[in-house]
């Protein structure tokens, strides 16, 4: 491996994560966002003019940005879709997907999207330290020293909001099903 190759996979490794929650944070969906950092790095690899190394975060940044934005511009339609969603494992006469499991599972999103939502009004401090966690791959002590509080605070932290989280999801959804089983009878 050259010295140019080694120089680009630390480049990669070290500025990956940052550029998919970058894109993530645009379009929404996690295969779109690995598919615009690919092509940040791709137009990276092929730029002629090499780029100051204090500069290179920022352009990574920027390109992502700008990825990003055009692709919600043309209304995401050039959305990756990846493995076979669980409705559409049917027989080829049955090849379209069941309008009931579409609405089921998009009924689904939005009550985990409106639990999360309300941790993050009710609880900001527990929503932070778990999307630090898992959006941006932190570990305990690197929140806690952003933070500016101990490791075990931030675990501590973590998993109350996990309980939380788990704890109203399930009344959400049992009240949900209530209320859908009055709609049937």
């Amino acid at each position: 491996m050259n010295e140019k190759d080694h120089q680009l996979d630390e480049i990669l490794e070290k500025y990956r994560k940052l550029i998919i929650n970058n894109a993530y944070s645009y379009v929404k969906d996690y295969y779109t966002a690995e598919d615009i950092c690919q092509e940040t790095f791709l137009r990276y690899f092929r730029r002629e003019e090499p780029i100051e190394e204090r500069k290179i975060k920022a352009w990574l940044l920027e390109v992502s940005r700008h990825l990003a934005i055009d692709h919600m511009r043309k209304g995401g339609k050039y959305k990756t879709d990846v493995g076979v969603e669980p409705y559409m494992l049917e027989t080829k006469e049955n090849a379209y997907p069941d309008p009931c499991s579409i609405l089921a599972e998009k009924e689904l999103k939005e009550i985990k999207l409106s639990v999360l939502e309300r941790l993050k009004e009710e609880k900001p401090i527990w929503y932070d330290t778990i999307m630090l966690s898992i959006l941006h791959d932190m570990d305990n002590k690197a929140i806690g020293d952003m933070m500016g509080i101990s490791p075990a605070l931030v675990s501590k932290w973590k998993e109350r909001g996990k309980h939380w989280l788990r704890d109203r999801y399930e009344i959400e959804e049992e009240r949900r099903s209530r209320k859908r089983r009055k709609r049937i009878w």
